[in-house]
């Protein structure tokens, strides 16, 4: 009964369902119901994300554990009715910055999971926000509907912002390095305000001028309009690396940079 349930979803081009969902359609109790998604679980042909819902695991996935993130999270989220966005270093490589690929898929969203999801070789990292509002994200077409991608200006913020999820200020340096050709420096500005993080841009202008693997043509005009941007407005002083002591170390003048970690990009 319940695998033809699942052979007819598919049929119809559905990805998932529901508790209740199925409860109804099938004229079940709860208690049937539980046991039936136990025993489809088990078997790896459902997985649930979150609760109440439960996601199809098709043949070609099933050595995986799920279906791909990419293509789990709009489903759930569309479920959880919560804002979100692809971000990091799984949202890099959307823009070609793709150097080292992270093993797992990191999300940030507005609401509050506090459970691992993991299914199989499948890892989605979730970083909470209570609000995305101002965030500036990209629609990318996957064959589950629209997946929320954060925009590259967001991403280079978010890389300094959450430094832990990076892989250290060496990985960081690696992925700017590539994602600086889908970088506009004037939207960059203009989100670092939008957000309240324009210190950020101190840091994301001394970290570019020091990655040498980077083409003159492309880095010169980007640090010409952050160096102007700092000079002109009435910045402090802050450390390079915010989770490392800003005691006894030199400072760059230019950037208003304490110099408190060296890094190098892996390119």
């Amino acid at each position: 009964m319940f695998a033809k349930y699942l052979e007819k979803l598919q049929s119809r081009g559905k990805r998932c369902f529901t508790s209740q969902e199925i409860m109804h359609d099938l004229n079940l109790s709860s208690t049937a119901t539980r046991a039936g998604l136990y025993r489809l679980k088990k078997g790896g042909k459902l997985i649930s994300p979150v609760s109440g819902l439960y996601v199809i695991v098709p043949p070609e996935c099933k050595p995986y554990g799920s279906i791909p993130a990419e293509e789990l999270i709009p489903l759930m989220m569309k479920h959880l009715q919560a804002k979100y966005y692809v971000a990091l270093l799984s949202a890099a490589g959307f823009y070609g910055a793709s150097h080292q690929k992270p093993m797992v898929f990191q999300v940030v969203t507005s609401q509050r999971i506090k459970h691992s999801l993991k299914f199989g070789r499948i890892y989605i990292q979730l970083i909470y926000k209570k609000s995305l509002d101002l965030f500036p994200v990209q629609d990318f077409i996957v064959s589950s509907g629209y997946l929320k991608v954060a925009k590259p200006e967001l991403i280079a913020l978010d890389l300094l912002k959450f430094p832990r999820y990076a892989g250290g200020m060496n990985n960081t340096a690696t992925v700017l390095s590539e994602l600086i050709e889908s970088i506009h420096v004037h939207k960059l500005i203009e989100v670092a305000e939008n957000l309240g993080e324009k210190y950020q841009l101190q840091r994301l202008g001394y970290l570019i001028e020091k990655i040498e693997v980077m083409d003159d043509t492309i880095k010169k005009p980007i640090l010409d309009v952050l160096s102007h941007y700092v000079s002109s407005h009435n910045l402090s002083y802050i450390p390079l690396a915010s989770y490392i002591s800003k005691i006894g170390h030199p400072r760059c003048q230019k950037w208003k940079i304490i110099e408190n970690i060296h890094f190098e990009s892996d390119l």
